[in-house]
């Protein structure tokens, strides 16, 4: 994905809503983890392409997990 990217979450309706301000700042920290990730593989490659979406998706699962765990 390139340029801007909008997070929006549903009502029970259906309708589209904004998100409350702990899954913004969650979907914040994500965001800026992979951009700090790839930048980090401009020095050092991910071993392959299965290996990179393992490493995103460990350290999202780390940015979204609650406070404490």
């Amino acid at each position: 994905m390139a340029g801007p990217i909008v997070v929006t979450g549903r009502t029970a309706s259906g309708d589209v809503t904004a998100l409350d301000g702990d899954l913004v700042q969650r979907a914040k920290a994500v965001a800026q983890t992979v951009r700090d990730t790839l930048s980090q593989w401009r020095e050092r490659p991910p071993a392959s392409q299965e290996a990179a979406v393992r490493e995103l998706l460990a350290y999202a699962a780390r940015d979204v997990a609650p406070s404490g765990q």
